[in-house]
């Protein structure tokens, strides 16, 4: 999946974008079946439900989706992803995470600037984020800010906050990814990224897939990640 040129930008700077990486109709049956679970919680919510970050009519994070849906764990099993992840984090790659995103038009403040890590620590401490947009993602609508080379700080210290975890308080504003309907940034769990106010009529939509090496672990407790299935083993595709 990734050029020598795009490899070396992702670990000199800590991101790579892939534009186009799955088609329109491809997308549309994605984001078909992910829209029923975002309603579903999204109605939750609106009676009542809490959930970390979670508020009706704004922002609504729907995880563990693969758990959910055989078609979407074979998604995030396809090969595509398996180049990708094996070709930077090595052979035997894992799920770690996955959740949509789903940032609505009332959605009027930043989710604040943070690396993934803050969320949950883990050994090995860097893992890849794939941030796909399920429509397009633009600055209108809320789309990611991220501050190239910010991984090399490796992990800092985040603080909560009443919009999420957060790590930088500076004034750099970063860099806006814009990213077409099937493109993906993929960063580091290191690398520092935020999102801005959805200012558009419609719902920014994102599926976030992140994968780390089998094994990997929280440090604090000694257990082993299983939050999703294993993709690879010895680099070769085992959903796919």
């Amino acid at each position: 999946m990734l050029t020598a040129e795009q490899l070396e930008q992702y670990r000199e700077k800590g991101y790579v974008v892939l534009e186009d990486v799955f088609g329109a109709e491809e997308m549309d049956r994605i984001r078909g079946i992910i829209d029923a679970y975002d309603l579903e919680g999204e109605e939750a919510l609106k009676r009542g439900s809490k959930g970390f970050n979670n508020i009706p009519n704004q922002i609504n994070f729907t995880c563990n989706l693969t758990r959910r849906d055989k078609e979407l764990e074979s998604f995030i099993g396809d090969q595509r992803f398996v180049d990708l992840t094996t070709g930077v984090l090595g052979p035997d790659i894992r799920l770690y995470w996955d959740q949509s995103v789903y940032k609505r038009p009332e959605a009027k403040r930043d989710f604040p600037w943070h690396q993934d890590n803050g969320y949950v620590p883990t050994d090995p401490v860097e893992y890849m984020t794939c941030w796909l947009a399920l429509d397009d993602a633009t600055v209108e609508n809320g789309c990611i800010w991220i501050q190239p080379g910010s991984h090399h700080q490796g992990y800092i210290e985040h603080v909560k906050t009443d919009t999420g975890w957060q790590c930088y308080f500076g004034e750099d504003p970063g860099m806006p990814v814009p990213l077409r309907k099937g493109s993906m940034a993929v960063f580091s769990s290191l690398l520092l990224h935020r999102s801005t106010p959805n200012q558009s009529d419609g719902t920014r939509k994102a599926y976030v897939i992140q994968y780390s090496v089998d094994g990997a672990r929280n440090p604090v407790t000694g257990t082993v990640f299983d939050n999703g299935p294993l993709i690879a083993k010895d680099g070769r595709a085992l959903l796919a």
